[in-house]
């Protein structure tokens, strides 16, 4: 895998302001002789506790902004109220339901058809159609296609 020095060196930093107030700085490098590509995917889910028969409100991610800037997520859950999430410079927002794929690992069918490794299958797989394009749920996101030249670091800001 090191052969030739053909890999990136992705570096996560945090700075905390409060206990709601949060920034993740992301640092990528292609420590390879030649320009490459890496999808980056920064991502925020909620741990799946309302599956587990009680009665629990189930939280919500939900896109409320996405441009040339970046996107902007809003989150609802009843023990942390009402927060917000802002990825710098993402080209889009993926969105899934933090569900696993029953349909894959058990052949049962899926509680929903948006289930978690659904970022995946969007990436990896090219399908389209498995995140959700109401562009909410309980697993996003954050896209930044690059392609990186070599000892050219990009950086990106979440939080």
């Amino acid at each position: 895998m090191f052969d030739q020095d053909r890999y990136f060196d992705v570096f996560v930093e945090y700075a905390k302001a409060s206990p709601e107030d949060m920034l993740i700085q992301i640092t990528v490098h292609n420590r390879g002789p030649e320009p490459a590509t890496l999808q980056l995917l920064p991502t925020l889910w909620f741990r799946n506790d309302w599956s587990w028969g009680e009665e629990v409100a189930r939280p919500t991610l939900r896109q409320l902004a996405q441009d040339k800037t970046g996107g902007i997520v809003a989150l609802s859950h009843r023990d942390l109220g009402e927060l917000f999430f802002f990825a710098e410079g993402a080209s889009a927002l993926l969105f899934t339901e933090n569900e696993t794929n029953t349909e894959r690992l058990f052949g049962t069918p899926n509680p929903s058809p948006y289930v978690k490794d659904g970022i995946n299958n969007y990436i990896v797989h090219g399908k389209q159609d498995a995140v959700n394009p109401e562009k909410k749920g309980t697993k996003v996101s954050a896209h930044y296609p690059l392609t990186l030249g070599p000892e050219n670091p990009a950086r990106f800001a979440c939080g």
